[in-house]
């Protein structure tokens, strides 16, 4: 008796699936940063560039794996948001002063 769960093509369609909801979902919370002002996308580590950006990807490519790389680049350039010492990528790259 052969279960369904043994088919790869029935996997291969979950994944796709999956992988279609969970961009779906991504970009729709991320155009809510559309909506946000300046100083609270800084405090996020973004600007309104990385936001205007992301959105002008494909469809297909999901915004936040854009955005996380911008906040990362920017904590590289001295850049911090205003809530700094609570960021914990900041503190992994010792930007914060003691």
């Amino acid at each position: 008796m052969t279960h369904i769960t043994n088919l790869p093509i029935i996997a291969l369609l979950g994944q796709t699936v999956a992988r279609a909801w969970r961009l779906f979902n991504n970009r729709r919370q991320f155009a809510e940063l559309k909506t946000w002002s300046d100083d609270q996308l800084k405090d996020v580590g973004l600007t309104r560039s990385d936001v205007q950006q992301a959105m002008a990807l494909p469809f297909y490519v999901d915004p936040t794996s854009l955005l996380s790389g911008a906040s990362t680049a920017h904590l590289a350039t001295g850049f911090l948001p205003a809530n700094a010492s609570n960021h914990p990528v900041a503190a992994v790259h010792g930007k914060l002063a003691a």
